[in-house]
């Protein structure tokens, strides 16, 4: 209901507002929609060849603990950076002096990168790939370590063992992965228009145009139902899955030879860009490293440039953040708790509807923007909050829930003493997701927020646009250790937890 509310009663009273769906601008876009389902095809693929390898590196190997948790706290911040925080790294790294492109220059390529369909694929592996690496490295590793022993001692070989038992368990995390990063790159919108420039569209940057530019709403809502209608229909198809799962102590396998190829790789795409976006602030805008951007942020007159103070910005950051988040969490329970199979595919819808859209609409119904950027908040980060619970709970040991039952708990000590302890890593991973992907959310923010009320995102966004690239650098690089602080949070608890276990 909460979704249903939040979503289709404000489109519903746009689509009455403004007269229906105009069909001719469908028709007119045809281009539009073939390329925004043929890249997030492309970007989707190749977010999977990347992100399954990193999942099982994480999951399966013996790598050193320390440097496990390197990579997992670093491949999961490119999914919540903000798309003006991704863009400073990429067009660093990319930039006409930057170190990708001086190596790409001595292997011999001379072509450009930036503003290209290349760009484009690059920008959504960067930011997707954590998906695959949480989605199914959680899933992964806990299959119990038995079944493949078991397959071994059968006679089965490496590839055999993965094909016959490992992938039959993986196939829902590795689907839920793929249809959140295709409904994702489906929508995307900034990684498009800043990396790959206005000659690549996608349905997104059109409702946008419309909405912001042209102020043809009805034109805007037209393909707004089209995506919804277009994501609906993937989502449907792809939300049944079976609850069966093999849950214990994972085999760990002496790190493989083509994973160091892979961590190569891993590093040129992913982290080189990430370093310069991280470091920005410390790098000065005519070269060399400091901390006078620093400096000059905190000399700035903030309220000038974003409407609010530096103080102010934080706190309604952090709040709607939380509040948001706990919402979110709150719905994913409920609705992987009951299992309504045939309603999951509801959980992905908010993906699937233009933020912008959404919020001219929650605009229209005079509705508070402190309300409406909660809600918005919340069903935007719903989808992977979702995906995250719902697998935490199938890794639930289900002889603990029936050995509970039998010594007569109800299904508030069921909760409370059996299940919410063995998931509470999920839902503290689901929370920090949850939370920064609502300090990084940009374009329903900056359609909603009147000041005093601005959000870190938003202020960097308006520190480049005011041509304060020095302080907005700075700020980036505040919010860019903020994110790494609570990644690194519950990348410490995880390993805690582990070390417990093992003791045990």
């Amino acid at each position: 209901m909460y979704v249903i509310g939040g979503l289709f009663v404000p489109l519903f009273f746009l689509f009455y507002k403004f007269g229906g769906i105009n069909f001719s601008t469908i028709k007119d876009h045809l281009n539009v929609i073939k390329f925004t389902i043929t890249q997030a095809i492309v970007s989707s693929i190749f977010t999977l060849i990347l992100g399954l390898p990193g999942a099982y590196i994480v999951a399966r190997t013996k790598t050193h603990a320390f440097l496990k948790s390197i990579f997992r706290i670093l491949s999961s911040i490119p999914f919540i950076l903000p798309g003006v925080t991704m863009s400073i790294g990429f067009l660093m790294a990319f930039g006409r002096n930057g170190l990708l492109t001086k190596l790409l220059g001595i292997l011999g390529f001379d072509g450009k990168i930036l503003y290209t369909f290349t760009a484009v694929i690059l920008g959504h592996v960067f930011y997707n790939f954590p998906l695959f690496i949480r989605i199914v490295g959680e899933t992964w590793e806990k299959i119990d370590a038995s079944l493949i022993e078991a397959a071994k001692i059968d006679g089965a070989k490496q590839h055999r063992i993965f094909w016959k038992v490992e992938l039959p368990i993986l196939t829902p995390s590795i689907l839920k992965a793929f249809l959140l990063t295709y409904v994702y790159t489906f929508t995307s919108f900034s990684v498009v228009l800043i990396l790959g420039g206005i000659k690549y569209s996608t349905i997104e940057v059109s409702i946008y145009m419309y909405t912001k530019i042209l102020f043809d709403f009805k034109s805007a809502l037209s393909l707004s139902f089209f995506q919804i209608l277009f994501i609906s229909v993937v989502s449907y198809m792809l939300s049944f899955e079976k609850f069966e799962f093999h849950n214990g102590d994972s085999l760990k396998e002496k790190f493989p030879i083509w994973g160091y190829f892979y961590i190569i790789l891993t590093i040129a795409i992913i982290f080189i860009p990430l370093t310069y976006s991280v470091l920005s602030g410390f790098i000065n805008y005519g070269g060399g490293f400091g901390t006078e951007n620093f400096k000059r942020l905190l000399s700035l007159n903030l309220k000038r440039y974003i409407g609010t103070t530096f103080s102010s910005m934080f706190v309604y950051t952090i709040s709607f953040s939380i509040i948001s988040s706990i919402i979110s969490i709150i719905i994913s329970i409920v609705s992987s708790f009951y299992k309504i199979q045939k309603l999951q595919y509801l959980m992905f819808l908010p993906a699937s509807i233009s933020p912008v859209t959404l919020a001219f609409s929650y605009v229209s119904l005079n509705i508070s923007q402190y309300i409406s950027i909660l809600v918005i908040y919340s069903l935007i980060s719903l989808p992977i909050v979702y995906g995250i619970i719902s697998s935490g709970w199938k890794t639930i040991d289900p002889y603990s829930i029936e050995a509970a039952k039998i010594d007569g708990a109800n299904t508030f000590n069921l909760n409370l003493k059996i299940r919410f302890p063995q998931i509470k890593y999920h839902l503290l991973t689901a929370f920090v997701y949850a939370f920064t992907l609502s300090i990084g959310e940009m374009s329903a923010t900056i359609t909603l927020s009147n000041p005093p009320v601005s959000t870190l995102s938003i202020s960097i966004y308006r520190l480049l646009s005011s041509r304060k690239i020095p302080e907005a650098r700075a700020l980036n690089t505040i919010y860019s250790f903020i994110v790494i602080l609570l990644f690194s949070t519950i990348e410490y608890l995880r390993n805690k937890k582990l070390k417990n276990i093992y003791i045990k």
